[in-house]
């Protein structure tokens, strides 16, 4: 009787100390979920889709052109994670282009920033992991058409971003 009170007084001190670690457990993944929130952006599109506002996780974040109307760029899935992430044009517009921000969805209407740069006639084809590639074109001769430089961005799992793959003079001498 003795040795069957002492075990399960033991049984039961066991798991309370279970009990606490998956607390514990469970505590820490609820902070780094919190964490992980503050450094993702919070994107509003209009119910017409025409304009965005961004909420940024950082009151230093700037947009590079404060009187440029937000506009959904492009609405795909870019990385292949079966979610739409959301070009946006972002204004600033010169000769080098005009200001992309690809925002990646993780969930509900908060994204992580994944390229922020000029782009150039953009346009978009899928690579053999079903992720979208970035192509900016310009021409690399002033009123020549015929000949473009191109630059091809692609998703990088390991930073989570959208980084240079490739960069070519395309001559077309048709023209």
């Amino acid at each position: 009787m003795k040795l069957s009170i002492g075990l399960g007084l033991l049984l039961l001190s066991l798991g309370s100390c279970s009990n606490k670690q998956n607390t514990a457990i469970t505590t820490n993944q609820k902070n780094n979920f919190i964490k992980e929130q503050d450094t993702l952006y919070t994107l509003t599109i209009d119910a017409s889709g025409n304009t965005v506002a961004i909420t940024a996780p950082d009151r230093n974040f700037e947009l590079p052109d404060s009187t440029a109307q937000l506009f959904p760029y492009k609405l795909a899935d870019f990385n292949n994670d079966k979610k739409e992430d959301v070009l946006v044009y972002m204004g600033a517009c010169g000769t080098g282009g005009c200001m992309y921000g690809l925002f990646l969805k993780q969930y509900a209407d908060r994204y992580q920033l994944a390229f922020m740069d000029y782009l150039k006639n953009p346009e978009f084809e899928k690579d053999k992991n079903g992720q979208l590639l970035i192509n900016s074109y310009e021409e690399a001769e002033a009123f020549n058409p015929s000949k473009l430089h191109v630059s091809v961005f692609k998703f990088d799992p390991k930073t989570y971003s959208y980084i240079p793959d490739t960069t070519y003079v395309y001559q077309n001498n048709s023209y």
